[in-house]
């Protein structure tokens, strides 16, 4: 039989739990998203135009690059580079003869009077006003403009300097690298053009990062022919003028890399990161079924005189992933010479740092076999995005995708997800010839990746809206009912609706749904910037059909060292505190 004093003993220890229990909970806070709010155009809906520019421009196509900078002031803005007409310019750049207006149903518009300039925008965060032109391209000569859009940018702040400002990438047929300061004002100042390639070099500086507190751009030459072409990394530290950058790296750093040009397909360097002590550049190709397809990954540093393998210009660079027989620890593409290129992002979980990797398919190349009739092109390049991550001794992991698709280079998924974000379901019927039960996903590319509040969110590039528009690409009945086909096995197998994707993650390899449908608007077919603030994160769209829009999401918090509710606490501390008086009374 227990005594008094045992029964006193416990009474008082249920006492101590509870009372730990409930300060705990009065001293933890939580969160919880807020419905996404819509940053640009406000009001505006699927299928009216926006394009940043207040009132609406549907020819500004993407909100390209995303970056914030504040002023002497104190004055923080969302800075964006945009594209103009890039359902017009795909085609035509890559030989393909189209009526965009007719193809796309009258969705997407031609170009305005031949205006193809890109712009700069800018927003006030936290405060009045509305988007603001801050820089138009001007014309290199009567057909194009200097700038067909803005495909990179990065903050940085050379020696001397007491602010950063922003240097944004050109895509067009000359490439410019632009500085904006933080007092810049559009009605008296210019950009400062930093860098510039030679008229007719089509390319894009989407590649820009800093590194050992330098500039690094990642540079495609292109002329005549690819053995022609010259890959380079450069680096300064006062960008100024093209005089002001130096080489780090050129072609015979990356053997194997495709030279086609980035403005139009994936090749050159696509994406550099510092991690660990190194300059880490992704190198992309365009799929044509070879074994040598799929995205590489060099790493490189400057090392003294004497070391094995430095180049002329003092660096070492290592292939990560590429071509075993030279050194590389990983296959092309990570295995999937479908991942034709992939982007880096650092995101730091469980006491780890790792570099999150989303791949891209080629979703170009088709295009011109669809309009000619080879219809397997469908099937063939639909690749359902990956995402892996590796550490700092360049150890991989899969976190979503599916390792059947890796050559054995991955025998395990750590994620909650299949490639594209899908698993399909358990019970399916017959689809199309050469299509794959596992890449029914419309999500192509795992485009950006941003941290806010301790979480990593990754948007996706979905192609879905595409299905709407497949039948007018070709001209045959027979040709017509192959894309029905295919079309709905996609729609019967994978409920997932046309808009990009957003998913986040707390602990590094579950993922979670932010939106499936591009906020509500099919025509936001990707999420293609990221920018987290701290208050919140903002998402850059691309709907060329539309304009570009902004949307910003944030977290309402609750609890935390304002003290806790007493009517939400109340009912729990009855459930912990009575049963220890109905003991006493037995």
């Amino acid at each position: 039989m227990e005594s008094k004093h045992g029964k006193s003993v416990k009474s008082i220890r249920y006492l101590i739990i509870a009372s730990l229990l409930l300060s705990f909970m009065c001293l933890a806070a939580w969160a919880a998203l807020l419905p996404a709010e819509r940053f640009s155009n406000a009001g505006a809906v699927q299928g009216q135009a926006d394009g940043l520019t207040p009132g609406g421009d549907r020819h500004n196509s993407y909100a390209w690059t995303m970056e914030t900078m504040k002023n002497s002031a104190g004055e923080e803005y969302l800075y964006v580079g945009s594209n103009r007409d890039l359902l017009y310019l795909i085609p035509t750049q890559s030989g393909i003869s189209i009526d965009i207006e007719e193809v796309f149903s009258g969705d997407v518009a031609a170009p305005e009077s031949g205006d193809l300039r890109a712009r700069i925008f800018r927003k006030k965060l936290g405060g009045d006003g509305d988007w603001e032109t801050i820089y138009t391209s001007g014309m290199l000569n009567t057909d194009w403009p200097e700038d067909l859009g803005y495909r990179g940018v990065v903050s940085y702040a050379a020696p001397g300097e007491d602010r950063p400002s922003l240097y944004f990438g050109s895509m067009g047929v000359m490439t410019r690298l632009l500085k904006i300061g933080p007092d810049f004002d559009p009605e008296v100042d210019e950009p400062q053009v930093v860098f510039q390639t030679a008229p007719g070099s089509a390319s894009s500086l989407r590649p820009i990062t800093v590194y050992n507190k330098k500039l690094y751009l990642g540079v495609l030459t292109v002329n005549d022919n690819e053995a022609s072409a010259d890959l380079q990394v450069l680096e300064s530290e006062t960008p100024d003028e093209n005089g002001s950058w130096a080489p780090v790296a050129d072609k015979r750093d990356f053997p194997g890399a495709r030279m086609t040009p980035i403005a139009t397909n994936y090749g050159g360097i696509w994406d550099m990161i510092s991690f660990n002590g190194w300059l880490y550049a992704f190198v992309g190709s365009n799929y044509t079924g070879a074994t040598d397809d799929g995205f590489m990954v060099f790493k490189g540093k400057p090392v003294g005189e004497g070391t094995p393998g430095r180049n002329d210009y003092g660096w070492l660079w290592e292939m990560v992933v590429g071509d075993k027989s030279k050194g590389a620890r990983y296959l092309y593409g990570a295995g999937n010479n479908s991942n034709v290129t992939a982007t880096p992002f650092l995101y730091s979980v469980g006491g780890k740092d790792y570099v999150y990797v989303g791949t891209f398919a080629d979703v170009i190349s088709p295009l011109s076999m669809v309009t000619s009739g080879d219809l397997t092109a469908l099937t063939s390049s639909l690749t359902p995005c990956q995402v892996y991550r590796f550490d700092k001794n360049d150890n991989w992991e899969m976190i979503i995708g599916n390792t059947q698709d890796s050559h054995g280079e991955f025998t395990e998924r750590k994620g909650n997800y299949g490639a594209g974000f899908f698993n399909p379901p358990a019970d399916m019927g017959g689809i199309p010839a050469g299509m794959s039960l596992r890449d029914l996903s419309m999500n192509q590319y795992a485009w950006r990746m941003g941290v806010y509040n301790g979480k990593l969110y990754v948007t996706t590039f979905d192609a879905g809206v595409i299905l709407d528009y497949l039948r007018n690409f070709v001209t045959t009945d027979a040709e017509k009912e192959a894309i029905d086909q295919i079309v709905n096995a996609i729609r019967e197998y994978n409920t997932n609706p046309s808009g990009f994707d957003l998913y986040s993650t707390s602990d590094g390899v579950n993922f979670s749904a932010v939106t499936v449908n591009g906020f509500g608007d099919k025509f936001n077919y990707g999420g293609r910037t990221v920018k987290a603030t701290g208050d919140a994160i903002y998402i850059g769209t691309a709907n060329p059909f539309y304009g570009g829009q902004v949307w910003k999401l944030s977290e309402e918090h609750h609890g935390g060292s304002s003290g806790c509710s007493a009517a939400g606490v109340y009912p729990l501390a009855l459930l912990l505190i009575v049963p220890m008086f109905l003991r006493k009374r037995r």
